[in-house]
């Protein structure tokens, strides 16, 4: 697959098919990717989605549920075609802490093996859109455009691996969709710009529709609230990253995926003890308020210190520029620094 060169590509899954576990990982393995992204489905999962099948098939009955265990029997129906007849109601049930299946019966136990082997180890169409999640996300650089299915950018450094996932999806009978972006093609450029946009303004809006229904409630926990901090900063790391592969404007990006109750310029504006400090002391109100108070505490800058009154100017300015995103507590922006510097000699 020839593809010509430019500023780098995006990415389509399209038309993948249900495969067993065994034939993705030979697929795999004959384009040169590492086999251990076929890890297989958890053995919970398995025999969840297996015994939905079956039970909506008319093949199982539920007895009951505990905390230990699910207990199952095959449905009249199921032993009256299967001819196959035990003396007593006999069951089978999966284990929840040991995630393994049992029963009671031999006979049974046979069948509801051959059932489980037909239903459980197989890897659907979402399932494969994982893998391809998997090795996407292990190589930096690559961005999500869009969470359902798999929409990536990918950039021309990257053109090696894009043609062994190809060949992958291939291998296992799918098809997947590669279109080059550069500024010659404008249009496919602005439509990965839509896309992009619009995928993290959905994830915005559901962040602050959890933190709605959170502050009905009772609250964010520490760990919810740090939680949604990371979300808030992948988001913003995304549109970072796009805008620089493609040239774009990022502040005209920000602009478009900000909500009024989270604010990713201000995320990216200042540093996070500051951010901490100006939340417990009121100053950032809503749903971003709530998140910083509960996620960070410690020994937080007193709301009169210089590096907190530095920093009030440049939350309250327009984006300009977006800075290298914060990912650690106590690193200021360039702009917070400039200030600190020009404050204490002030006081000096």
């Amino acid at each position: 697959m020839e593809i010509s060169p430019s500023m780098g590509s995006i990415f389509f899954l399209d038309r993948l098919p249900t495969v067993t576990v065994e034939r993705v990982r030979s697929a795999l393995e004959c384009t040169g990717l590492d086999a251990q992204f076929a890890r297989d489905l958890a053995k919970r999962f398995c025999f969840v989605r297996a015994k939905n099948r079956m039970r909506a098939d008319g093949l199982i009955d539920e007895v009951e549920e505990t905390e230990a265990r699910w207990t199952w029997q095959l449905s009249r129906r199921y032993r009256e075609q299967e001819r196959l007849g035990y003396e007593f109601e006999a069951a089978f049930w999966f284990d929840k802490q040991t995630q393994t299946v049992g029963g009671d019966n031999a006979a049974l136990f046979g069948k509801v093996q051959a059932l489980f082997a037909r239903y459980g180890a197989l890897y659907l169409p979402s399932d494969v859109s994982k893998v391809v999640r998997r090795i996407f996300e292990r190589q930096k650089g690559l961005l999500s455009l869009r969470h359902a299915g798999a929409v990536y950018f990918v950039p021309r450094e990257n053109r090696g691996l894009l043609q062994r996932v190809a060949r992958f999806v291939s291998e296992l009978g799918g098809e997947c969709l590669i279109v080059p972006v550069g500024l010659e093609n404008e249009l496919v450029r602005e439509k990965a710009l839509e896309v992009l946009v619009q995928s993290v303004r959905e994830d915005l809006v559901r962040l602050f529709e959890e933190m709605q229904k959170a502050r009905a409630e009772d609250g964010l926990t520490k760990r919810q609230a740090r939680h949604r901090w990371k979300a808030l900063t992948e988001h913003l790391d995304r549109v970072k990253v796009f805008a620089r592969s493609l040239s774009a404007d990022a502040a005209g990006l920000l602009a478009k995926v900000r909500t009024s109750e989270l604010d990713l310029a201000l995320v990216a504006k200042a540093d996070l003890d500051v951010m901490a400090t100006l939340a417990h002391a009121g100053r950032l109100g809503g749903a971003l308020g709530q998140i910083v108070r509960t996620a960070f505490d410690g020994d937080l800058l007193a709301v009169s210190s210089p590096r907190v009154q530095a920093v009030l100017p440049a939350l309250d300015q327009a984006l300009v520029e977006l800075p290298a995103l914060v990912t650690s507590q106590a690193v200021p922006t360039p702009i917070v620094e400039e200030n600190v510097q020009a404050v204490t000699q002030k006081s000096a």
